[in-house]
């Protein structure tokens, strides 16, 4: 027998095999990625399901529609990327795939992925919008008790320029904050 018909596919150096062996390692190198693959996908979903469980969001409308499609598109590359780096696992025919094309499929499954978390990440952080500060209002609340070393003070907190500011029964009293002794939140002043 000649040289040829033992290489494996009657061409010169026996690449037949060789590349047979390299498609059969980036079919196992597939695999494995696509078990990171799914994990990694997994944990954002479920990252996305414990923050939904929460309260609303706080986050302007034009956020959360923003959001809404970044989420969509992050769903839409998440399937390109897993049926290409699938299809690089377990390829559709029974004769290896080119291991140069094979490798290329698997590559960019693995960027898409990168760029799914990345999209997923973006749109979660909506859900962490500061929540705008709204102070309570009067008699709401907003009451503490003020002690100081001459005695007591019961009121709501006010704006005041260098010293604690508290209304008291209509009017505005300054406490030096180094007077101060203890402040304790009141649900009301009724009984001070």
């Amino acid at each position: 027998m000649s040289d040829t018909a033992t290489s494996g596919a009657g061409d010169a150096g026996g690449t037949g095999s060789r590349n047979a062996g390299d498609a059969h390692g980036v079919q196992a190198s597939a695999r494995g990625w696509l078990t990171l693959q799914l994990a990694a996908l997994g944990f954002v979903g479920l990252c996305g399901a414990l923050k939904a469980g929460g309260s609303g969001s706080t986050a302007p409308r034009g956020v959360e529609a923003v959001a809404g499609v970044l989420v969509l598109v992050a769903l839409f590359v998440a399937i390109l990327a897993v049926y290409l780096v699938g299809r690089t696992a377990w390829p559709h025919s029974a004769t290896p795939d080119d291991p140069v094309r094979a490798a290329r499929r698997l590559r960019t499954g693995l960027v898409l992925t990168f760029i799914t978390v990345l999209l997923t990440a973006l749109a979660a952080t909506s859900a962490w919008w500061p929540a705008p500060e709204t102070p309570p209002a009067a008699g709401q609340g907003g009451a503490v008790e003020v002690t100081t070393s001459t005695g007591r003070w019961c009121g709501e907190l006010t704006r005041g320029s260098g010293a604690l500011a508290l209304e008291v029964r209509g009017r505005t009293v300054e406490i030096l904050v180094t007077d101060v002794l203890a402040v304790t939140p009141v649900a009301d002043c009724a009984n001070s």
